[in-house]
């Protein structure tokens, strides 16, 4: 298209939404066809329907009318090329090579979308093709596909070619129309691609010269020890390791919580002790001594009340942006970042039934007053009424906490668009709805409480007891909220009450909790920083890590690599997380362990997208950034960070202690953490003293699957796994009963249990494993299989194919292991579901 208007004064959607200059005069010539490049299949049969869908005609993967081609990508068809792709050189992994810093970015073809690649390919070059419309998502990566597309088919060489820009913030029709006849230029979009450009390459510098790095390194010992890290990735894994090293090294502190009954002539309530102002209340009591002090002078005694009350309120929260979005599902429905992203864009993209999602902006734009009016009217099913009191009541106001174009960048916030969507899935519901009922709620009065706070004081201490009454639901109406949030306090008689009981609840300190999809995106938003307020979480997004687009890619990336497993809601990582960020801080390589850092430089590329700061000085900068990195990598000597292990020596030898492993003064080298498992100091201990260990469950294969094994040191000091013994091979420990299938002895081993028949080899020999599926089988319980009974139920069993636990008993039928399944609990469902 050429225009950034379309013509008016034709007659079909189809014409109106072309380029083609259309004049007065018959003999006018005719100028090429536009072709329009979505970034999927559905966004262009969308888009086809919207021209004008019985003009065209349908090909493989194309539409062809008489002035307009739609045809689409499958996402990134086109990528920057491997190293072994670039040079020679980069084909074997060596330190040597490196830093790698290609003076141009060679392009290639995914493998897997060569054929939708061929067919844009052809369209591109057609010489009637004179203008491109870039249709793909609205956003940088969408503008990267676009543009390494073309760069990889038209090899730079843009002569003869108009492009266009289509930005659409939803895709209803009406705004995909709107879109059309607002097309902005190849020119509007250069910072937004050049920012685009800047993180594509950033990545693939710090990324595949950091991988590599760190690869040839760590396989410095021997084998292949592959270690993918990110410009991004590598500080968001730092803030997660932080935080376990945190609870690590947390040490529990024993309290006390004191809680009186008190008797009001015949009106009961409770109390907590605490001591200091109404700003700091300790309520725990870290001295067992006074602990039991202010229970004996409290008990049976009357004390006086103050009690006063305050109204309160609370506002709802801002419209979602995606990171909102992903937080609260995650901690509503327990939802991954990825899948509250991929619901996001099908409500999105498939459903036309709200906006678009990779936004970072919580505001919609000051001129869009109408039409939230306009879209609440439209709003069918349960929240209706809200939406229409919301109406009939003038809440709707241009306030900036909605309405605010300061706070707006490329899209505003994530809101429906009025289309009701059928045929949702639960899950596809649950996000709808949230959004539906933020986008309503927003506009409300807040909520409004009557806080009622009573402090009992007995003997000079204080206990209190607080209630909150909920006057005016205000927002939380359309959450469902109509009456109290606490139990109210009872009503007095009189100002003075009796302790009629007290006890005090003995209990630990905790260490900081793992961190959940929710908490992670929150740091990652602010860089690492904890920020609980939400305005200073939005002053700081800026230099966040990553862009709410790719924070979701960037966990399933740490998942994917072995850093990261989930655990219900709970990001744990792994041994080789643990590794990777010790060596890396050893090594001092700032740029993939500061959070705070990266997070500046993806606030320059932000600074890019907007035209006040140059790809030049950025990549400049990126480029500095990798040629320290390798250069710290290169100059590392494990050796300078050598010390004697704080528990040498062990059988008499000293034991020195690196960054990644342990090595005795007479050469046995263990390596910290062994197929992907953290050896702790005990067990580091135990394997120098006895030179084996376990079985030990934990360890992971290359290729991420959990298995179990004995680590023992060999006759040649070398470590080595034991996964099953050799009849010849056992060594055999105490007797712990007899066969049922032949009678003989049964004799416990390194990695189980086994009869004198089967070292004899013979045809009724039995062995038994110490651990089956992931589960340690308890002694007792193999004695009693032994006896002919199945043992008691053994919970946690891990499925080899489908992964998923079960609980089952064990019993022998014929020296072999049989599950026996208890009966079907089908109220486990219930057990999903959180209250509070």
């Amino acid at each position: 298209m050429t225009t950034a208007k379309a013509t008016k004064t034709t007659k079909t959607t189809a014409e109106k939404s072309t380029a083609v200059k259309k004049t007065k005069s018959a003999k006018a010539p005719v100028e090429g066809k536009t072709l329009i490049i979505a970034e999927k299949p559905s966004v262009a049969a969308d888009l086809v329907k919207v021209l004008g869908a019985k003009t065209f005609k349908k090909g493989t993967g194309v539409y062809e009318s008489d002035t307009t081609i739609v045809s689409h990508a499958i996402g990134h068809l086109v990528t920057i090329a491997d190293p072994k792709d670039i040079d020679e050189r980069y084909k074997a992994w060596d330190m040597k090579t490196l830093p790698m810093l290609p003076e141009k970015f060679p392009l290639v073809a995914s493998p897997t979308t060569k054929s939708q690649l061929s067919i844009l390919s052809k369209l591109i070059k057609r010489k009637d093709v004179t203008t491109i419309v870039n249709a793909c998502d609205a956003g940088r990566e969408g503008e990267l596909i676009f543009f390494y597309i073309l760069d990889y088919v038209l090899k730079g060489n843009f002569k003869n070619k108009t492009l266009k820009r289509l930005w659409m913030q939803s895709m209803t029709p009406t705004a995909i129309k709107e879109a059309f006849e607002n097309l902005r230029s190849a020119e509007d979009m250069e910072n937004l691609k050049n920012a685009a450009l800047c993180r594509s390459e950033a990545d693939w510098l710090v990324g595949m010269n950091g991988s590599r790095g760190l690869t040839a390194y760590n396989s410095s010992m021997g084998g292949f020890q592959i270690t993918p890290c990110g410009r991004v990735q590598t500080p968001t894994l730092a803030i997660i390791v932080k935080r376990e090293e945190e609870r690590m090294r947390f040490t529990p502190q024993k309290f006390w919580s004191i809680t009186a009954d008190f008797d009001n002539k015949g009106v009961a309530y409770q109390g907590k002790w605490f001591t200091g102002d109404s700003k700091e209340r300790q309520k725990q009591v870290f001295d067992e001594k006074k602990a039991k002090e202010i229970l004996a002078k409290c008990k049976g005694k009357t004390g006086t009340i103050e009690e006063s009350t305050a109204p309160s309120q609370q506002k709802c929260g801002q419209l979602y942006d995606l990171t909102t979005l992903q937080r609260e599902a995650n901690n509503r429905f327990g939802f991954s970042a990825k899948t509250t992203l991929s619901i996001a864009q099908s409500l999105y993209e498939h459903y036309k039934a709200t906006t678009y999602p990779r936004t970072d902006s919580r505001c919609l734009p000051e001129d869009y007053v109408a039409t939230v009016k306009a879209t609440l009217g439209k709003i069918t099913g349960p929240l209706s009424k809200f939406a229409q009191e919301a109406l009939d009541k003038n809440y709707v106001k241009k306030t900036p906490k909605v309405f605010d174009n300061t706070k707006i960048s490329d899209h505003f916030a994530i809101i429906p668009t009025g289309v009701a969507p059928k045929g949702l899935s639960e899950a596809e519901e649950k996000i709808y709805n949230m959004i539906c009922q933020r986008f309503i709620a927003v506009f409300f009065p807040p909520a409004q409480y009557l806080n009622t706070t009573r402090i009992t004081t007995v003997e000079n201490e204080t206990f209190i007891t607080e209630g909150k009454i909920l006057v005016d639901p205000g927002f939380k109406a359309v959450y469902g909220k109509d009456s109290d949030d606490d139990s109210n306090i009872p009503k007095l008689n009189g100002n003075s009450a009796k302790t009629v009981s007290i006890e005090a609840d003995e209990d630990f300190t905790k260490p900081p909790a793992h961190y959940t999809e929710s908490t992670l995106l929150s740091m990652m938003e602010s860089a690492g920083k904890l920020v609980e307020d939400d305005e200073l979480r939005d002053a700081m997004k800026e230099r966040g890590l990553g862009t709410p687009a790719t924070r979701a890619a960037i966990i399933e990336k740490l998942v994917s690599d072995k850093y990261v497993v989930r655990d219900g809601k709970e990001m744990i990582p792994t041994a080789k997380a643990f590794d990777l960020i010790k060596v890396l801080s050893a090594m001092n390589i700032e740029a993939l362990t500061s959070p705070e850092l990266t997070g500046e430089w993806e606030y320059k590329m932000d600074l890019i997208s907007k035209g006040r700061e140059s790809r030049e000085n950025f990549m400049q900068g990126i480029v500095e950034m990798t040629r320290n990195m390798v250069k710290n990598i290169k100059g590392f000597k494990e050796e300078s960070t050598t010390g004697e292990a704080s528990f040498s020596p062990v059988n008499g030898k000293k034991v020195f202690e690196t960054v990644s492993r342990y090595t005795t003064e007479d050469g046995i080298v263990i390596r910290k953490i062994i197929g992907g498992k953290h050896l702790s100091e005990s067990e580091i201990v135990e394997l120098l003293t006895k030179r084996k260990i376990g079985p030990l469950m934990g360890f992971r294969s290359k290729k991420g699957a959990e298995f179990s094994a004995v680590v023992i040191i060999n006759d040649e000091n070398k470590i080595e796994f034991v996964f099953e013994e050799k009849p010849e091979e056992i060594e055999i420990g105490a007797k712990i009963g007899k066969s049922p299938v032949d009678g003989t002895d049964v004799f416990e081993t390194m990695t189980g249990y086994v009869s004198q028949s089967f070292i004899d080899k013979q045809p009724s020999g039995i062995t038994l494993p110490k651990i089956l599926l992931g589960k340690e089988i308890p002694l007792e319980e193999i004695k009693k299989m032994l006896a002919g009974e199945k043992t008691a139920l053994i919970k946690g069993f891990r499925s080899n194919k489908s992964h998923r636990l079960f609980d089952a008993f064990l019993k022998l039928e014929k020296g072999k292991l049989k599950f026996e399944f208890p009966p079907r609990d089908f109220s486990r469902g219930r057990k999903f579901v959180k209250k509070g």
